[in-house]
């Protein structure tokens, strides 16, 4: 999975951290969209018609999203769970484009992790904390995590709208992988860093706004704050 995908993870956690009163989602879309979609096409392209070679260009547009990651990490000050994520996969991505050499692999092996991240969202269903609330946790400060923490321990509704967040993401990354794999062995090897990069766009747009629209419908907040406020009367 490349530092793009993760990033854009990272946004969409942010995002629903921001409904606690987090952070600015929106500021957090526009820099993502700037670092992980127009920085990358500029530079991929930019480099191309000076007449870089392919692997080359490839290589320096993974830059930004790799830098925002790095960014990341320093702004939170300490590596959690997604900052691990985010620089191990850049570290094995580098590892095995420098292995293979192979422009299509440097494009495809995006999709492959990618899809065995999905599988990850997806395995996290079976036992324990969905990836999204470990996530979301790993964001949240003080209050914030405490309050994640006991919705889970005290709202069912929670915890379905968790573990439901968590399958469609993980269905979503899989799709994304069986098509970004084959893109990346039919199209012009030139369109595919520009094609990929729109399907990104609007796979993680549709997502978002499905998240948000789902996980902040007002019955179902209502709902959880019901449910943890019964409990603890209890």
């Amino acid at each position: 999975m490349s530092a793009t995908d993760m990033n854009a993870a990272e946004t969409a956690v942010h995002g629903h951290a921001g409904s606690t009163g987090a952070g600015s989602p929106n500021r957090l879309l526009a820099q993502s969209l700037l670092l992980n979609v127009a920085a990358p096409l500029a530079v991929f392209y930019g480099l191309r018609a000076v007449g870089v070679g392919l692997w080359w260009a490839v290589v320096a547009s993974a830059v930004p999203p790799t830098a925002e990651a790095l960014l990341t990490v320093v702004r939170e000050r300490r590596v959690g769970m997604l900052g691990i994520l985010v620089l191990s996969m850049v570290a094995l991505g580098a590892a095995l484009s420098a292995v293979t050499g192979s422009p299509r692999f440097m494009f495809a092996k995006d999709g492959w992790m990618t899809g065995v991240v999905g599988l990850v969202f997806l395995g996290t269903l079976l036992r324990g904390q969905p990836v999204i609330l470990r996530l979301l946790s790993s964001v949240a400060r003080g209050d914030r995590r405490a309050g994640l923490e006991h919705n889970w321990r005290t709202s069912p509704t929670f915890r379905r709208l968790m573990r439901l967040l968590t399958a469609v993401w993980g269905v979503g990354l899989l799709l994304d992988s069986v098509v970004r794999v084959a893109l990346a062995y039919t199209l012009p090897i030139d369109s595919v860093m520009l094609v990929t990069t729109l399907q990104y766009v609007a796979l993680f747009v549709g997502l978002e706004i499905f998240s948000r629209r789902y996980g902040r419908a007002p019955s179902r907040i209502a709902a959880i704050r019901d449910e943890a406020a019964a409990t603890a009367a209890a």
